[in-house]
C-alpha cells in the first residue's frame, strides 16, 4: 500500500455530544453511550419530543465572551495542536509560521451571530459571522502565518479540507496543515432539514427498516496532518497514514442523491487508485449513513460497486455522534483512525441486524477486536458533493531524515488559463468588459452597482431552469457561460465529466439566507423555506454549477473572505500542477444586497455620494453584484483541445498568508509581493479602506517599483470577484488595468508577467502570479 509522497495524522482534537477530546468521544462510541439529548443552546426551542447532540458544555472561565463556534473550535484546534508535539506557541525544529495553514470545512459558518442580528437590529454580532473571522478568532494567537482557508461542501467539508491539506503538503507548499470541520447547533439548519423533513423524531437509525431521518448535532474536528518524513524528521509520532483520497459531484439533484451511487462510487474508486489500495485490503468502511432512506440506499449501492464481494465491516459513527454536519467527515475520519490503531470494530447504535434493509455487516454488538489494514471513509453532502479518503496505519520512518525539500524542486504540470467570463454592472460579458477596460478616460464608479436584473442575462442561460435560484447562483452560471464559450468549448457535457470546480464567495447568497433566516426568527423554526434553505447555503453555486454544466469532478466553495476568489484559483491550480486533476472551472460571485450595505455604513467602509468616506476607511467604496469565472486546463488537456492559452499560472510563486493586526498583515503581504518575483505590474485588491494602505505598504516594503493597478473606479467593490475580474481584463486587453486613485495613475502598461493581490479585513492575503499571453487581435 504506497502511493504518492506519504501524509500522516499527527494530532487530534474532537468536540462532540460524547465529549470534549477524541479520547472522551470514541470511549463513548465504544460504550454506546447516547449522545443525543436536549439542546438549550438552540436559540429556538426544539419541537416536542425531538432531541439532538449539543456538545459537552466548555470549562466556564475557557475564552469567555467569544462565540459559541469560536470557543469549541479553538478548543480543538489546541488539543490537536498539543497531540501534535507543536509545543502551545512556541514552533521548533526548523518550522516556520508561514509553513503552517489552516483549512477549516463548514455549512454556515458563523450563522448564529447572523440570527442574533436578525433578533436586535445590533450590528456587532456579525463581526464574527464570516468565516474569515471566525478562523482568526479562533486561533488565539497560535503562530499559524500561511494560508488560512474555509472550504464547503455541504456535509462533506470536513473530510474535503483535509483533501486540500494533502494536496498542499504534497506539492510541498506548507509543511503542516490543520484541517478539518465545524459547525455549532443551530436553529437555521435545524428548521432547514426539519423543513425537507429529513429530522427523525426518534433514534437514528442507519440502513434499517423503517428509518426516517437523521439527529442534527454539533461538531469541532481537527486534525495536524504532515509529510510523513518531516513528521519524524521533528520527532512528532504519526497517529496514521492518509494513503488517498477522492472526490465528485453527483450532477444530479441539490437535495437527493444519485439512486446509484455512481457519484459516490467514482469518489471511492478514485481514492483506492490514489493510495494504491485494493478493495479486499479495507478492513473498516465507515459510511455516511444519515438514516434517510434515499441516501442510506444510495451509498450501499456504491459501496457495493466498488468493493463488490469484499464485505469489510461496516460502522454508522453518526448514530452515536448526530450528523454533525461540516464537522462529520474529520470526526469519522478521527474515530476511524482510532479503531485502525486500536484493532476494533465499533458498533453502531439505534440498529438490530434483523431489521437491516440491507445485507451490510454493521456491527449491532459491542465492540470486536479485529486487525485492521485500512480504512474508507464517505462523506456525502447536499448537492451531489461526495469526497471519500482512505487510511493506513503509520509506517517506520527514519528519526533523522532531512526535512522536506522547498516546493521548487517538484515537478509541476503547466497551468493553462484558456477561458474567461466576467459579469459585472457597466461590463455584461467579455466584450462589454475590454470595452470598459480599454476607455482612455473612464468616469469613475460613482454609486452602487446594485443588482444585475435577469433580463441582462437573458442570452446566457435558460430562464426557465434558473427561475428559482439567488441572483448569486445565476451570476455564477452566466459567467460560466461565457468563460466555457471564451475558451471555445462546444461540447461542455464531455469537457466537464472530467473537470473540478472550486468557486469563491465571500457572501454567498445572502437574498436567499436572510429571507429564509428572518422568518424562522419572526414566526419560529416550523415556518422555514425549504427552497430557500437548500438554495441559499455556501455551496448552493457550486451544487448548481455541477448540475447545470454536468460538472463531475470535487466541486467545492471557499467561503467568507474577500480574498475567496484568489484563494480558489491559487487551489484548483494546485490540483492541477500536481496531476490531481486535469481542469477546473474557477468562479467568483457575489450578489448586491441592502443587508450588506447597511454592514458596511455601519463599519465605515461604504462610500459617500463623493467618495467621502470615514476617517477609519479613507474613501470607502460603492459595491454591486458580479461574478467572474476562469478555465483552467494542464498542458494536455488544452492541447488536446488544440487550444492556445490566454495566460498561465505560475504556482510556485503563487501562494496566501495570514496575520493579526495591520503590521502583521503588511508584512505578510510583503512575503507574497517577494514571492511575486520580476512581474510588469501588479494589480491590488483596492477598495477604498484601510487594506489600501497596507497594499501598497508590503509593496513599497519589498522594494518593488513597477507598475501599479487596480479594478477600483472601474467596477464597484465585488469583494471576491474583484480579483479574478480584474485578471479577466489583463488578458482582455493585455494591459494591466490603470489605478484611476494613485498618485500618478499614468498609463496602463502592456504586462507579460503580473501579480494579482488580494486582502481580507480579517487579516488574509493571497497573490497569484499570472503569465500573460497577448490578447488576439
Amino acid at each position: 500500500m504506497s502511493g504518492p509522497e506519504q501524509i500522516v495524522v499527527t494530532g487530534v482534537g474532537l468536540a462532540t455530544s460524547l465529549g470534549l477530546s477524541a479520547r472522551e468521544t470514541w470511549e463513548g462510541v465504544l460504550g454506546r453511550r447516547p449522545g443525543m439529548g436536549p439542546m438549550p443552546a438552540l436559540e429556538s426551542p426544539l419541537p416536542d419530543g425531538h432531541t439532538g447532540g449539543q456538545a459537552a458544555e466548555l470549562p466556564a472561565d475557557y475564552a469567555p465572551g467569544l462565540p459559541r463556534e469560536v470557543r469549541y473550535l479553538r478548543w480543538s484546534v489546541e488539543e490537536a495542536w498539543r497531540q501534535a508535539g507543536l509545543h502551545d506557541r512556541v514552533l521548533s525544529r526548523g518550522l516556520a509560521p508561514e509553513r503552517i495553514a489552516i483549512i477549516l470545512g463548514t455549512t454556515l459558518h458563523g450563522i448564529r451571530q447572523g440570527g442574533a442580528y436578525l433578533r436586535t437590529g445590533d450590528h456587532r454580532p456579525l463581526e464574527h459571522f464570516l468565516a474569515g473571522s471566525i478562523i482568526e478568532d479562533a486561533l488565539g494567537g497560535l503562530p499559524i502565518g500561511g494560508p488560512a482557508i474555509t472550504t464547503c461542501s455541504a456535509c462533506s467539508s470536513g473530510l474535503a479540507s483535509i483533501a486540500l491539506g494533502m494536496t498542499l503538503l504534497r506539492a510541498g507548499k506548507v509543511d503542516v496543515v490543520i484541517a478539518g470541520g465545524y459547525d455549532p447547533v443551530s436553529e437555521y439548519v435545524y428548521a432547514g432539514f426539519n423543513s425537507l423533513r429529513l429530522v427523525a423524531a426518534g433514534h437514528l437509525m442507519p440502513f434499517t427498516k423503517g428509518r426516517d431521518g437523521m439527529k442534527l448535532a454539533e461538531g469541532y474536528a481537527i486534525t495536524v496532518i504532515e509529510r510523513a518524513d518531516d513528521a519524524a524528521a521533528r520527532g512528532a509520532a504519526a497517529l496514521a497514514t492518509l494513503l488517498g483520497y477522492g472526490e465528485s459531484s453527483d450532477a444530479h439533484h441539490l437535495t437527493q442523491p444519485q439512486p446509484e451511487g455512481e457519484g459516490a462510487a467514482r469518489a471511492a474508486r478514485a481514492a483506492l487508485a490514489m493510495g494504491k489500495v485494493s478493495p479486499d485490503q479495507i478492513g473498516l468502511c465507515s459510511a455516511h449513513a444519515t438514516a434517510t432512506p434515499n441516501n442510506d440506499a444510495a451509498e450501499f449501492a456504491a459501496m457495493r460497486t466498488v468493493l463488490g464481494d469484499h464485505e469489510p465491516p461496516v460502522v454508522a459513527f453518526k448514530s452515536h455522534l448526530g450528523h454533525t454536519l461540516g464537522a462529520a467527515g474529520a470526526a469519522e475520519l478521527i474515530l476511524s483512525l482510532m479503531a485502525l490503531r486500536d484493532g476494533v470494530v465499533p458498533p453502531t447504535a439505534n440498529v438490530d441486524a434483523q431489521n437491516l434493509e440491507f445485507p451490510i455487516s454493521l456491527n449491532c454488538a459491542a465492540p470486536r477486536p479485529q486487525a485492521i489494514q485500512a480504512t474508507m471513509n464517505m462523506s456525502l453532502g447536499f448537492g451531489g458533493a461526495n469526497t471519500c479518503m482512505v487510511m493506513g496505519a503509520p509506517q517506520p520512518r527514519d528519526a533523522h531524515a532531512k526535512r522536506h525539500a522547498p516546493s521548487s524542486g517538484r515537478r509541476t504540470i503547466p497551468v493553462l488559463i484558456t477561458g474567461i467570463g466576467v459579469i459585472a454592472p457597466g461590463a455584461l460579458g467579455n466584450t462589454a468588459l475590454r470595452e470598459r477596460f480599454s476607455e482612455a478616460d473612464p468616469t469613475p464608479i460613482s454609486q452602487d452597482g446594485g443588482t444585475i436584473s435577469d433580463e441582462s442575462l437573458a442570452q446566457l442561460l435558460n430562464a426557465r431552469r434558473v427561475r428559482r435560484m439567488s441572483e448569486y447562483e445565476k451570476l455564477t452560471l452566466a459567467a460560466a457561460a461565457e468563460a466555457f464559450t471564451d475558451a471555445g468549448i462546444t461540447d461542455i457535457a464531455a469537457f466537464s465529466a472530467e473537470c473540478g470546480a472550486i468557486l469563491g464567495s465571500m457572501l454567498g447568497s445572502t437574498s436567499f439566507s436572510e429571507s429564509y433566516y428572518r422568518q424562522i426568527v419572526s414566526e419560529g423554526l416550523a415556518a422555514a423555506n425549504p427552497m430557500l434553505f437548500a438554495e441559499g447555503v455556501p455551496n448552493a453555486a457550486a451544487a448548481q454549477l455541477s448540475m447545470v454544466y454536468g460538472i463531475k469532478g470535487g466541486c467545492q466553495t471557499v467561503i467568507g473572505t474577500r480574498t475567496s476568489g484568489l484563494d480558489a484559483l491559487w487551489l484548483a491550480a494546485q490540483r492541477i500542477a500536481a496531476g490531481e486533476w486535469d481542469r477546473a472551472v474557477v468562479s467568483a460571485g457575489e450578489e448586491f444586497h441592502a443587508l450588506a450595505s447597511e454592514v458596511w455604513d455601519a463599519w465605515g467602509y461604504r462610500a459617500g455620494p463623493k467618495f467621502v468616506g470615514s476617517a477609519r476607511a479613507g474613501r470607502g467604496f460603492f459595491s454591486g453584484s458580479g461574478a467572474a469565472a476562469i478555465i483552467l486546463e494542464s498542458q494536455s488537456s488544452a492541447s488536446a483541445r488544440e487550444r492556445s492559452p490566454r495566460g498561465r499560472i505560475d504556482v510556485d510563486r503563487s501562494g496566501a498568508a495570514s496575520a493579526r493586526g495591520v503590521a502583521g498583515l503588511a508584512t505578510a503581504c510583503e512575503r507574497l509581493v517577494r514571492a511575486l518575483g520580476p512581474v510588469d505590474g501588479i494589480l491590488t485588491s483596492g477598495n477604498g479602506t484601510w487594506l489600501d494602505r497596507v497594499e501598497h505598504l508590503a509593496m513599497r516594503r519589498a522594494s518593488y517599483r513597477g507598475a501599479v493597478g487596480s479594478v477600483e473606479g472601474y467596477l464597484p467593490e465585488l469583494l471576491s470577484v474583484g480579483p479574478l475580474a480584474g485578471l479577466g481584463a489583463a488578458l482582455l486587453t493585455g494591459r494591466l488595468p490603470r489605478h484611476l486613485f494613485g498618485k500618478d495613475p499614468g498609463d496602463n502598461p502592456r504586462v507579460r508577467a503580473m501579480g494579482l493581490l488580494a486582502t481580507d479585513f480579517a487579516g488574509l492575503a493571497s497573490a497569484v502570479r499570472v503569465t500573460v499571453e497577448p490578447p488576439e487581435a
